[in-house]
């Protein structure tokens, strides 16, 4: 089969690889329709850790092609011909407290695709039968190959000590791929939610306005800080959801809250992160890292999709083969949401006019 492969320090592409064997107990093996580029793939091209030789892709979505025999106590989530969103986990010790609590973000033995196991950037990929998810009716394979980030949003947004919710207001800065469904998840249940990007992201906050946000901003921290006094009487926000892997963002995100308030780490950060511990003291501010999903998060946005609170579709930003393998990576560098095809199963809908070429 073909798979987009790492075999050593910036070296990436396609490859022809050994088609894969029948699965193994308590294993699925699922034709790739699509699988989404997330800026960690791109920095895996040059990165030095995990395994080499490795197929690439983490964020995975097609139909289930053949099934293992089942284990004891792992259920079975699928069958045979059923479309399907898959979790990152390729292994996990199945003993420690964060596995028994299904906590598997947590688990120190945890291997995940696309990093220290095979990915999903193939025709093919063999994985856990308990880490598949059905989609549901009204979610297209294309939209699949975006549950995974979106499971991350719900995990930093509705998993963690935050109270989201109706009254509570909401900052997101970042209008990209995880800002984006971040300001969703928070909009689906009910806050008032307003996205901050920088003036060339005018039209990433248009598709921000367009999902549900209540405001946008892309100017400075002092027209943020403006309007939240305005829309909160003067007190601040609530939360803060800080997505774009900028320090100062995470400093002007603590200048947005209120006393009592909470920022949550979403995005990765290359710099060390240097904060007025005074300014979180006085105001008694909660600082949480947000990483990874659970179970629990596909469950959740799956949830979320099958009732109509969600739309994945308006994030993707293109659309490509793996032959065009070069091509999304330089689109991935400026912003853009790639998701590629693989081939292994074919879409099951036509594309939206605006992602076909030619």
């Amino acid at each position: 089969m073909r798979a987009i492969v790492k075999t050593g320090d910036g070296q990436v592409g396609l490859q022809e690889v050994a088609d894969l064997p029948e699965p193994g107990p308590g294993e699925v093996t699922v034709n790739v329709a699509a699988t989404a580029i997330c800026g960690t793939d791109r920095n895996e091209i040059a990165g030095t850790t995990g395994m080499i030789p490795r197929i690439l892709g983490h964020e995975v979505c097609g139909v289930v092609a053949a099934m293992g025999d089942p284990l004891p106590g792992i259920p079975l989530s699928a069958s045979i011909g059923d479309r399907v969103v898959l979790e990152t986990d390729a292994y996990l010790c199945r003993s420690c407290h964060w596995c028994r609590t299904e906590q598997f973000n947590r688990c120190e033995k945890r291997t995940g695709i696309g990093r220290t196991a095979h990915g999903g950037l193939a025709e093919q990929i063999t994985i856990r039968a308990d880490a598949v998810h059905r989609l549901p009716e009204n979610v297209t394979l294309l939209e699949g190959a975006l549950l995974e980030p979106l499971a991350v949003a719900v995990h930093s947004v509705l998993e963690g000590p935050f109270n989201v919710g109706p009254d509570s207001t909401v900052v997101v800065i970042g209008p990209g791929t995880m800002g984006h469904l971040c300001a969703q998840v928070a909009t689906a249940v009910g806050a008032r939610v307003i996205v901050v990007g920088l003036d060339r992201h005018e039209e990433r906050l248009a598709v921000a306005r367009e999902t549900g946000a209540f405001a946008t901003v892309s100017t400075g921290a002092d027209d943020v800080r403006a309007l939240l006094s305005e829309v909160t009487d003067g007190m601040g926000a609530d939360y803060v959801f800080e997505c774009s892997g900028s320090v100062s963002q995470v400093v002007d995100g603590l200048s947005y809250l209120r006393k009592g308030g909470m920022l949550g780490l979403v995005a990765f950060y290359r710099d060390p992160l240097v904060v007025d511990a005074m300014t979180i003291m006085q105001n008694e501010l909660g600082v949480v890292g947000c990483r990874g999903k659970r179970p629990s998060s596909f469950r959740t946005a799956l949830a979320l999709l099958r009732n109509g609170h969600l739309s994945l579709e308006p994030v993707i930003g293109s659309v490509r083969s793996m032959d065009e393998w070069d091509e999304a990576v330089d689109e991935v560098s400026r912003g853009v949401k790639v998701v590629i095809t693989p081939g292994g199963t074919p879409l099951d809908r036509d594309l939206p006019p605006r992602l076909q070429r030619g």
